[in-house]
């Protein structure tokens, strides 16, 4: 989708899925080289004011989506992410740093295709450490996700942890799914 031939199926896609251009920058689809540029674009100013912008003690929902909440990890495993396989530790490689949040809430965020394909600290902070983590680009839909398979494990995915004053270490995963094709 990098290439500029890919250009000619933004007009299409954004008729199919009912987007609303008026609300990103820049807003005439033929702007766009490729459809990859498209789907990057980012919003125009002021169309996804954040609530309590300047309140740290306010955590914000990280990027248009679809939004699913749990208690703990474990509550996740048991209602909704059924790979054998999850814990906190795999999902980021790391088993010392991932026992931080083995019992924590979990959030998930997940993009549908018609979204805006950018993410956001969801914390005021500062962060300790980043990790980008090779695999591959299995789908997430709920489907997938509930599956037998360790989607969310094995798809390429970037981890970062911030150090938050109002709700301490945060960790934030972004994951990629098919067709995206990179996660940074």
């Amino acid at each position: 989708m990098s290439e500029p031939s890919s250009a000619a199926k933004i007009k299409p896609f954004i008729d199919f899925y009912h987007i609303n251009m008026s609300e990103f920058t820049p807003s005439d689809p033929s702007a766009y080289k490729t459809f990859q540029d498209f789907f990057t674009r980012k919003h125009a100013p002021g169309t996804r004011p954040i609530h309590a912008q300047d309140d740290p003690t306010t955590a914000i929902v990280p990027a248009d989506c679809r939004v699913v909440v749990y208690t703990s990890v474990p509550q996740a495993r048991s209602l909704w992410i059924k790979g054998k396989h999850f814990t906190i530790s795999n999902l980021i490689c790391d088993e010392k740093r991932g026992q931080v949040w083995d019992h924590g809430a979990i959030a998930s965020f997940r993009l549908s295709p018609q979204d805006y394909h950018r993410y956001h600290c969801p914390v005021d902070g500062t962060v300790r450490w980043w990790k980008q983590i090779a695999g591959d680009y299995y789908g997430v839909d709920p489907l997938a996700i509930g599956s037998s398979i360790d989607v969310l494990t094995n798809n390429a995915r970037c981890a970062v942890e911030v150090e938050s004053e109002a709700f301490g270490r945060v960790l934030f995963v972004a994951i990629g799914a098919a067709e995206v094709g990179t996660v940074r």
